[in-house]
C-alpha cells in the first residue's frame, strides 16, 4: 500500500511521498529527502529529481526538526539539504544527519560562498557541496555517484578566502553581527552567555585583522549583503 502523508511539526511542514514498488530486476531507486525552506524552490528540486528514473523523492522538509523526523521514519538513501534554513542551522542539521545515519549520502545545496562554506559542510559530514546556480544536473550527478562518500562535485574552495579562517561558531556570530543583532541578542539566539559572544568577537577581529568593533560590524554587514543573508 502506498504511504502518503503531510504533517505540521514544530512550525514546519514535512511530507512523505507515495512510493512505488519496482518488481523488475533493475536496480532499486535511490530514495531522496529534500530539505529547503523555500516552497517553490523545493518543489522545483523535487520535480527535477523525479524526472530521473534512478531517483525517487520519498520525503520533503522545510526545517531541521522535520528533516530529522522524516529521515528517522523513512530512512532515505540520500538527502539534499539547503544550508540556510529559516531559524535553523543547516550545518548543524548536516552534522546530526551524519551522526544519525552514517551511510546516508548528504548533498549540500546553497547560494552561499563555497570558499567559506564548502570546507565547513564537508567537515560536518556532507559528501557534496553544490551551488544552487549549478542547476538540477549537478544534484542528480552527485546523488548518482557510487558509494556514500566521494569527492565534492565542485572544485575545491580557495583556502585563502579571509573568512575560511573562522570557526563554524565564529561564522555564526559574524553573520548575526552583519544582520544587525547585538551581543545580547546573539547570545540569546545561540544559547550562550554574552561574555562568550564577546570572546568570539575578539577572536574574529584578530583573525580578520580588524582594528575595532565598528570595523568588525561594517565588514560583517557588507558580507551579509553580498551573500543575500539579510533578514
Amino acid at each position: 500500500m502506498p504511504y502518503f502523508g503531510k504533517y505540521r511539526l514544530s512550525g514546519g511542514v514535512f511530507s512523505t511521498h507515495s512510493a512505488t514498488i519496482d518488481t523488475s530486476t533493475t536496480s532499486p531507486k535511490i530514495r531522496v529527502l529534500v530539505v529547503d525552506d523555500h516552497p517553490l524552490f523545493r518543489a522545483g528540486v523535487v520535480a527535477a529529481l523525479q524526472q530521473d528514473p534512478a531517483l525517487e523523492v520519498c520525503g520533503e522538509a522545510d526545517n531541521a526538526i522535520a528533516a530529522r523526523d522524516v529521515a528517522a521514519r523513512l530512512r532515505p538513501d540520500a538527502a539534499v539539504v539547503d544550508l540556510m534554513l529559516k531559524d535553523d542551522d543547516g550545518l548543524k542539521l548536516v552534522r546530526e544527519l551524519r551522526q544519525d545515519h552514517p551511510r546516508m549520502k548528504l548533498v549540500v545545496l546553497s547560494m552561499l560562498d563555497a570558499a567559506v562554506y564548502q570546507p565547513k559542510a564537508m567537515q560536518a559530514g556532507a559528501n557534496h557541496f553544490i551551488s544552487k546556480l549549478d542547476g538540477p544536473a549537478a544534484i542528480v550527478a552527485a546523488l548518482q555517484q557510487p558509494g556514500s562518500g566521494g569527492r565534492p562535485s565542485r572544485p575545491g574552495p580557495d583556502s585563502t578566502h579571509a573568512l575560511s579562517v573562522l570557526s563554524e561558531r565564529e561564522l555564526q556570530v559574524f553573520i548575526q553581527l552583519g544582520q544587525g543583532r547585538s551581543t545580547q541578542e546573539i547570545a540569546a539566539a545561540l544559547g550562550v552567555s554574552a561574555k562568550t559572544i564577546e570572546s568570539h568577537r575578539e577572536n574574529i577581529k584578530g583573525k580578520l585583522d580588524l582594528p575595532h568593533a565598528n570595523a568588525l560590524v561594517a565588514r560583517a554587514a557588507l558580507w551579509v549583503r553580498e551573500q543575500g543573508l539579510l533578514r
